[in-house]
């Protein structure tokens, strides 16, 4: 018989800053996080139908490649928002402001995209208008498909990483892995529903895909991140030097000036060079071997169900054992499955056989990023160290964006693009082992820099 003296034992509580969970409110969290998830990536899929678009309207493989060029500009932007976000303080906490006020305008100029030649057409009925198009650098409709999708990229870059932001916050750190996968589970499951359903419509009905999965995402994405809470912040610290332009100093000084940091922006940014290709498997796969939009979807679906049942498992695992340590292997990993899918792959079947595994190594490296980043910089200034890559990744990757489509158009061989990743891949695996071995001197306590 039990000793009714003895303390009964309570719910297990998790913690991440101020906010507490059980795991009934855990559950709860998840399943608007997995909704986030969905919405958004279900809304980044729409882009992918761009390149055909702009291809089917005569644009060489250097004019698309050129939009990552122009973005760019989101650099200047995305640092002010990250450091921003990271010391607001408000009634509704420091990163939600952000979403509800950038995802509208995500939404907006991504759904007019297909519209745009449609409009480029009705300005050339107006006589002045005309003769100012006329003298434009490039074709009018490709011209005017470019600025929206820049301008749609700047606010995507915005959303995409203020969310990162949210979800370090409010996840407990024990069970990053975990959710990291089941997220991303349903952002496979939100991959699977657009190649299977809607990848195929965009062949004939370009607009009506837009407008349709892009009113929807919206809609969801808001009530998700309204319904994730935050908790409080400690106060953020004083800028003594520098004067007005003091935030930018310390900046500059605080991610820029230490090589434990610049190792892991160096690792990131091979990581982005080598997905500069990944546009060109679907142009290999349509325009090579002649594959149908449609074909090529439901490939990917298949391969996105694949990933589901068997990447669940690497959640776990990441919790266990430390995501830094786990990265440079499964990066490799990535690395062996594009080179076979360079020699193996020459239909719809070895597709589905090799772009499973690629999606696999894909998955299992987002869940090991998702865990990684609280691991890697002080949670105190996350966004700003988050920023600090990905400005970097995108001073290099938006010149060599273009670079590579001018590449592409040169050898005239897409299937070209899976060495490409695999060349960069295995660089990116030596740095993050460098990585790891800098994390370890540290014994893992990462210090927070203030440059005062």
């Amino acid at each position: 018989m039990a000793d009714s003296s003895l303390p009964r034992k309570g719910p297990t509580i998790f913690e991440v800053g101020t906010l507490r969970y059980t795991k009934s409110t855990l559950y709860v969290l998840f399943f608007w996080i997995m909704w986030n998830d969905f919405s958004i990536m279900l809304l980044e899929q729409i882009n992918s139908l761009t390149g055909f678009l702009m291809k089917d309207l005569g644009a060489s493989y250097t004019e698309i490649a050129a939009i990552g060029t122009y973005g760019m500009i989101g650099m200047w932007i995305n640092p002010v928002f990250s450091v921003w976000s990271d010391r607001h303080r408000g009634r509704l906490g420091r990163r939600r402001p952000f979403l509800f006020t950038t995802t509208p305008f995500l939404a907006f100029f991504l759904m007019i995209i297909p519209f745009m030649p449609d409009f480029y057409h009705f300005l050339m009925k107006i006589p002045w208008a005309a003769a100012i198009l006329r003298h434009m650098p490039m074709s009018g409709p490709i011209l005017f498909i470019t600025v929206a999708s820049v301008i749609m990229g700047l606010f995507n870059s915005m959303v995409l990483t203020i969310f990162s932001y949210l979800y370090w916050d409010v996840v407990p750190e024990n069970v990053l892995g975990r959710f990291r996968a089941l997220s991303l589970v349903a952002s496979a499951l939100a991959t699977f529903v657009w190649n299977f359903y809607f990848f195929g419509l965009g062949e004939h009905h370009m607009k009506g895909v837009f407008i349709g999965v892009g009113l929807f995402c919206l809609f969801v994405y808001l009530i998700s991140v309204w319904r994730i809470k935050e908790g409080e912040y400690p106060p953020p610290d004083e800028r003594k030097k520098g004067g007005i332009f003091a935030p930018i100093r310390a900046y500059f000084v605080e991610c820029y000036s230490k090589p434990y940091f610049l190792w892991i922006f160096f690792g990131f940014t091979l990581l982005q060079i080598n997905n500069l290709a990944n546009d060109y498997r679907n142009y290999y796969l349509h325009y090579d071997l002649k594959l149908h939009l449609d074909e090529i979807g439901k490939a990917s679906a298949y391969s996105q169900v694949l990933v589901m049942v068997i990447g669940i498992g690497i959640g776990s695992l990441a919790d266990r054992l430390k995501p830094v340590k786990l990265l440079p292997y499964f990066i490799l990993f990535w690395a062996l499955t594009n080179i076979g899918s360079y020699f193996f792959v020459h239909g719809e079947w070895s597709y589905l056989i090799w772009f499973t595994l690629i999606n696999l190594a894909v998955f299992a490296q987002s869940v090991l990023y998702g865990a990684l980043m609280p691991e890697l910089y002080p949670r105190e200034k996350l966004g700003q160290f988050c920023s600090a890559s990905a400005t970097m990744q995108a001073v290099v990757c938006g010149f060599g964006r273009t670079f590579v489509g001018m590449f592409f158009d040169y050898i005239h061989y897409t299937r070209f693009c899976f060495l490409w990743s695999a060349l960069f891949q295995v660089l990116a695996a030596l740095v993050f082992f460098k990585v790891h071995a800098n994390w370890k001197k540290l014994k893992g306590h990462v210090p927070v820099p203030h440059s005062g």
